[in-house]
């Protein structure tokens, strides 16, 4: 809706300029031209906005990506745990847990990552 306001309010700003252009009206000229930065101004704030919220997104993805392997984790050390057998516990965690620490790894690689970016920024 915000950027539907901004692309109408610039739409009518080039109107306006050539209104008072064709009037010869300079003074309104430059108020129309100030609008105008008004609003390119507010449409890089919405910019930057989107990217921010898009951002936000992939922080969000991965972190729960993070939570969902530590799920993981701890319902395989449950079953190890319960379980009787010792060719099901060398099973689990030979074979599934070995994955498991993998992905989480790699998942906590990627948010280390991003923190290190955000560190830099600031």
């Amino acid at each position: 809706m915000e950027l539907n306001y901004i692309i109408d309010g610039l739409i009518d700003g080039i109107k306006d300029i050539r209104e008072h252009n064709h009037d010869g009206n300079n003074n309104e000229i430059y108020n129309d031209l100030d609008k105008q930065s008004e609003l390119i101004n507010k449409l890089i704030e919405f910019k930057k906005q989107q990217e921010s919220d898009e951002y936000n997104m992939k922080v969000a993805r991965q972190l729960t990506d993070i939570a969902e392997n530590i799920q993981a984790l701890v319902k395989l050390m449950a079953l190890v745990s319960i379980s009787n057998s010792d060719d099901t516990k060398a099973y689990f965690m030979n074979e599934t847990l070995t994955h498991v620490l993998d992905s989480l790894s790699n998942s906590i690689d990627d948010i280390t990552n991003l923190s290190d970016s955000l560190v830099d920024l600031d």
